[in-house]
This record gives structure tokens, sequence and C-alpha cells, in this order.
């Protein structure tokens, strides 16, 4: 049982993972494997693959006189790749759940109960 913005109570359930988000889903996380695929590959071959990132962390070490530990060692620009993928698949599911997260504009709902 839900709740309307009205305080009424209605018998419909709201599904979050619906066909659209499991296909997003599903999508996303292909992809985010092919990229730590890539990354693991390219470390175990000693690829280099120098990217903006690595400059920083370089600077940083230089800095702070300690070594630095990224969660999740990607190289080159593959990590921002990998931010970017998982919040561009998390933007579209939010747009397509928006309604049920925040709700329809008073202007739909009173032109609905009009009709």
């Amino acid at each position: 049982m839900a709740v309307t913005s009205k305080g009424q109570t209605s018998n419909q359930e709201i599904k979050w993972f619906d066909s659209y988000t499991k296909v997003m889903l599903s999508i996303m996380f292909v992809l985010l494997l092919f990229i730590f695929g890539a990354g693991k590959y390219m470390a175990s071959h000693n690829m280099d693959a120098a990217g903006t990132d690595e400059i920083e962390n370089n600077l940083a070490t230089k800095v702070t006189q300690g070594e630095h530990h990224p969660f999740a060692e990607l190289p080159g620009d593959a990590q921002i790749g990998a931010f970017s993928v998982a919040n561009f698949f998390a933007g579209l599911i939010v747009g397509h759940h928006w309604e049920k997260l925040f709700g329809k504009p008073i202007n739909d709902e009173e032109t609905q109960e009009v009709e």
C-alpha cells in the first residue's frame, strides 16, 4: 500500500527494478567489467597509460612523502571513464524513476483529477 501526496492510500506498489532499470544496470556492469578487465590486463603486462591522474598522484606522492593507494587501480584515465559510465547510467535510472522519487508536479495531478 502506498501513500499519495494528499495522504490517501492506494494499492499500487512502486516497482523500482522494472525491465528498464534491469537492462540499464546490466549494460553498466558489462561496460565496467570491460574497463576493469582492460585495467587488470594492462597492469599484469606492465603497460603504461599515463593520464592526468598518474601525474597528479606522482605530484601528491612527492608532497606527502608517502605512496598513494587508490581504491581500484586503473591505468591512465580509465578510472575517470569508469566513474563516467557509472554516473551516466545512474542518471538515466534516476531520470526514469524521477516521478516515483519526487512525485508528480501539482499541475499534472490537478488535470488528471478534472478529467
